[in-house]
């Protein structure tokens, strides 16, 4: 970085990441107003309106009753008690989100819960090479490392919406030296990060490569990163080592097992010497995994799988970051979704990103090698248990691996640079996409989660933006009825677009009906009181409540970086997108098991919808 900062080798740092002047990362962070309650009354009638496509009259009518008895009895009393607990807390619904939706969850966090994707990096300059995977994992680390570094200087430009709104940068400071443990019925989160006006922290990586687990350290006698050239020594040096001796057992297969399994084999693994125990400390106090990954996979779809469902022996996946390398230079990361959402991943992949096209994807720095220790090994003392243990994970993980069914590939007739033209929201305009493609295949509504951000408030995350409305139905049945006139289908499209907005606003605000929901239903089970009727009537999961929105969507922003996570319900999908200016990257991801899914046939139907709507904002009669 410039200035007194740590050395930079001559190579491009985007300044695009950078605060001004003395501003720092998470100075507002404690600062930033309160996560608020909405108004019962309020969200109710938000969502009876979110119900009404997936309902009959007769339906609607018993769901009204139901939501009225609610109101007027025991949501009141409910509302008053989250009401009471919000008054102690700068955010209500954290610890409640965090151990709920993620924590007490007991099936494996990986694939189910744990998100990932091809990067953007091979588009432009990286097309799949033997003999790059040592170099373009140093490359990748390096600039990896100089965001940590960013980070820990709090040098990191805060995220705002618009000029004037702080946004929450909570989930940047879980980004790194982070581990979940798995607990008997709930797991644990560890934050080891620390700013460097906080103190010291853990400086070493850990790299797993055919089974074997290793860390290198990354800062050198001055406490400066060390160069590229010395990444790519020890990056080979493990590498060399693995490749002449038999793979390794693969600890790091238990972290994809049922919670509950894998927090018994760990305890067990402690018992049976004492250095294991350290060596799990080692694991959890590493910036960040580096995967040396075997297979040699070419398309984002094919990369998009091993990054979701790859070898569970060349992971660790409670660590909250894992970069995954492959044979052929192709690249991918995996993630623990518990600590932070996907977007503050993209920031990262962006970073990078802009880091190696302003380099040429080459290393200018000095190519000198220092002497510098070897990287070592974490050599775990196993029983029959625990190795039966690792064999049963892999199982487990593999037959899961058989189930996804993967589709990426960007939609390249055109992106958001149209749509400005057209004076049309990028994001609302996609989600409508989203809504035609399903309705055009399935002859149904989906029940739909969109991801809004709530960062404006203190350790904000998200609430739900339910995107099938009647208005989107309305249009989607238009574009379908060969008699509808083009300037009907036009006035539909503007007016669902229209409510998308105005509900994406909302939900920002944290003043869409989920959030709020689930926090009374939370306190009726924490206070020993029935779960009221409301989340045992149909509409409830019809509409998509309890996690059964059959179509898990989101905006991953407006850059090259793409990625995903595994639908919420057997029968649903996940499809996230990013808008550049001439493109749209999808992302699709469905059970095989499901025979009514199929997310080559949602893409081709997305595909088609985007053309159709093409043609709708050009006023052509041909649709």
């Amino acid at each position: 970085m410039s200035g007194n900062g740590p050395p930079d080798y001559g190579m491009p740092i985007p300044t695009l990441f950078l605060s001004d002047g003395e501003e720092k990362t998470f100075q507002y962070d404690k600062t930033l107003p309160s996560l608020p309650v909405p108004a019962l009354d309020e969200t109710l009638a938000k969502y009876l309106k979110s119900v009404k496509p997936f309902l009959t009259d007769e339906e609607f009518a018993e769901t009204q009753k139901t939501v009225k008895d609610f109101q007027n009895g025991i949501g009141k009393e409910l509302h008053l008690k989250l009401m009471e607990k919000s008054k102690h807390m700068k955010n209500w619904l954290e610890k409640w989100w965090e151990d709920y939706a993620y924590l007490s969850l007991r099936m494996p966090h990986a694939p189910y819960v744990n998100f990932g994707g091809p990067s953007p990096y091979s588009r432009v300059m990286w097309p799949p090479k033997t003999e790059t995977q040592i170099e373009r994992a140093a490359m990748l680390s390096w600039f990896m490392l100089k965001f940590w570094e960013i980070l820990r200087k709090e040098r990191l430009r805060v995220d705002r919406g618009g000029k004037t709104n702080v946004w929450s940068m909570h989930q940047f400071y879980r980004m790194f030296n982070g581990c979940k443990t798995p607990g008997e019925n709930i797991d644990q989160l560890n934050d080891f990060f620390r700013t460097e006006s906080e103190g010291d922290v853990a400086s070493h990586l850990l790299v797993i490569c055919r089974g074997r687990y290793f860390t290198i350290e990354v800062l050198d006698k001055n406490r400066n990163i060390i160069t590229v050239p010395e990444f790519e020594v020890q990056f080979r040096r493990i590498r060399s080592l693995c490749d002449g001796e038999p793979e390794g057992p693969g600890v790091g297969a238990l972290t994809g097992q049922n919670r509950t399994v894998w927090y018994k084999l760990r305890e067990h693994l402690m018992s049976i010497h004492p250095e294991n125990a350290k060596h799990l400390d080692v694991v959890q106090k590493a910036i960040f995994v580096v995967s040396l990954d075997d297979v040699a996979p070419v398309s984002d779809t094919e990369i998009g799988r091993e990054a979701l469902v790859g070898n569970p022996r060349l992971r660790w996946f409670d660590k909250t970051m894992t970069l995954i390398v492959f044979r052929n230079g192709m690249t991918a990361s995996n993630c623990d979704h518990a600590p932070h959402d996907a977007m503050v991943n993209v920031v990262l992949s962006y970073f990078v990103f802009l880091g190696l096209d302003a380099c040429n994807y080459s290393w200018t720095g000095p190519k000198s090698i220092r002497s510098f220790p070897a990287p070592t090994e974490l050599s775990f003392r196993l029983d029959d248990r625990i190795i039966k243990g690792i064999n049963d994970a892999d199982q487990l993980y593999r037959e899961s691996n058989n189930s996804m069914d993967i589709k990426i590939d960007p939609f390249t007739c055109y992106g958001r640079d149209l749509l400005r033209i057209h004076n049309v929201h990028p994001d609302a305009f996609v989600q409508m996409a989203l809504q035609l493609a399903y309705f055009r295949l399935h002859q149904k509504p989906a029940p739909t989660y969109e991801t809004a951000s709530t960062r404006r408030f203190y350790n904000g995350r998200t609430e739900t933006l339910r995107s099938c409305t009647t208005e989107t139905l309305n249009w989607s049945k238009s574009m379908l009825d060969a008699s509808s006139s083009n300037a009907k289908r036009r006035q539909l499209f503007n007016t669902a677009i229209e409510t998308h907005l105005r509900n994406m606003t909302e939900a920002q605000e944290n003043q869409g009906c989920d959030r709020h929901l689930f926090g009374l239903q939370i306190c009726a089970l924490e206070n020993g009181i029935p779960i009221p009727k409301l989340y045992a009537d149909p509409a409830y999961t019809k509409s998509g409540g309890g996690g059964n929105y059959i179509l898990s969507t989101s905006c991953i922003g407006y850059t090259p970086v793409i990625g995903g996570v595994a639908p919420m319900c057997t029968n649903g999908y996940g499809v996230f997108y990013s808008i550049e200016t001439e493109r749209i990257n999808i992302f699709v991801i469905s059970w095989i098991a499901d025979r009514e899914t199929s997310s080559c046939k949602l893409y081709n139907s997305i595909s088609e919808s985007l053309l159709d709507m093409r043609r709708l904002l050009e006023g052509s009669a041909r649709l």
